[in-house]
């Protein structure tokens, strides 16, 4: 079975995350950094990827970067702590360049971002193993 890469250095805000997917049916897989989320899509069934823009090392527009040349056609979801971020120059550029759907994590409507998001038809799962 695939899974939903969960990408994020909060882990409070990770663990959240996983269990909306769970609620959502669902399977997570949780990654602490970019880098250690990049290894988990190398390795693991992933059919979509779930990721914080604001992390050390690298960012989430890097991720959206490597995901893409990993898998091209890999739904991806990127986070921002509010609106200003939103409408800031990385989230637009993940989002017309990577073609990544962006939330917002505050204001109470991650929830509903969430599961419109992973209710959009998507791609076979992403299986290294394949």
């Amino acid at each position: 079975m695939s899974a939903i890469l969960i990408v994020d250095d909060n882990p409070y805000f990770r663990d959240y995350l996983c269990e909306a997917v769970r609620r959502l049916g669902e399977v997570p897989i949780m990654a602490a950094s970019a880098r250690e989320g990049l290894l988990l899509l190398a390795t693991q069934p992933v059919r979509a990827v779930v990721s914080d823009l604001l992390m050390p090392e690298m960012d989430g527009l890097e991720m959206a970067r490597e995901v893409r040349a990993m898998h091209p056609a890999m739904p991806l979801l990127i986070l921002s702590d509010g609106p200003e971020v939103i409408t800031g120059p990385c989230l637009r550029a993940a989002q017309l360049i990577y073609g990544a759907a962006i939330a917002e994590k505050s204001g109470g409507g991650l929830g509903d971002a969430l599961a419109q998001f992973l209710a959009q038809p998507g791609k076979e799962a992403c299986d290294p193993a394949a």
